[in-house]
């Protein structure tokens, strides 16, 4: 894995570059940096929190809800691929195939890493929120090039299987709940 080609392709990807998500999409040389890139942003994102919780003064709840919060957008990544795979190819007139559009999104999740800012008072919820924007915007250029699709089926595709994601993560977190991990489960669903 080259850092540097990582780097490169990190700042592409927040620049929305559509030749870049294209690039990635058809060179499997990527597939390392890809999953790096969302790693990373699950991390940054865990600990963002962990930092916030932590200040509030809860230890145990802030390495719990790092914890769950980290596996939550691992599963809610490759969930999200595979939905996304799914719909954009049987819904909306996509061809590609599952590695493509992994290597891609993987890179979509690039604005995530601004989440490890999620813990600063009062700014802390506007980042999260303009990393999410990004990322989905993101996800629309990845799901296009990734699936040759034209916008309009890859906003679909991204709208879909965002919903579809964003329902199954909640349940697990709903599950979480019910047997006693709460407010980790709650951050990690809604991060």
């Amino acid at each position: 894995m080259d850092f540097n080609r990582m780097i490169n392709g990190i700042i592409r990807a927040i620049k929305l570059d559509a030749t870049f998500y294209e690039e990635v999409e058809q060179d499997p040389s990527y597939n390392q940096d890809s999953l790096m890139v969302v790693i990373l942003a699950s991390l940054l994102g865990g600990l963002g929190g962990l930092i916030g919780t932590a200040m509030a003064g809860d230890i145990l709840k802030a390495i719990i809800a790092f914890i769950v919060a980290v596996i939550l957008t691992l599963i809610g990544f490759f969930l999200w691929v595979w939905v996304a795979t799914l719909v954009g190819t049987r819904l909306f007139k996509g061809t590609g195939q599952f590695d493509n559009v992994k290597r891609a999104m993987g890179f979509a999740y690039a604005p995530q890493l601004l989440n490890i800012l999620s813990f600063i008072p009062c700014l802390g919820g506007i980042i999260a929120l303009v990393a999410w924007v990004l990322s989905v915007i993101a996800g629309v250029k990845a799901v296009r090039q990734s699936l040759n699709q034209d916008n309009t089926n890859a906003i679909l595709t991204v709208i879909v299987s965002a919903i579809v994601v964003f329902l199954v993560i909640a349940a697990i977190g709903a599950v979480l709940a019910a047997i006693g991990i709460g407010a980790a489960a709650v951050t990690g669903a809604l991060s």
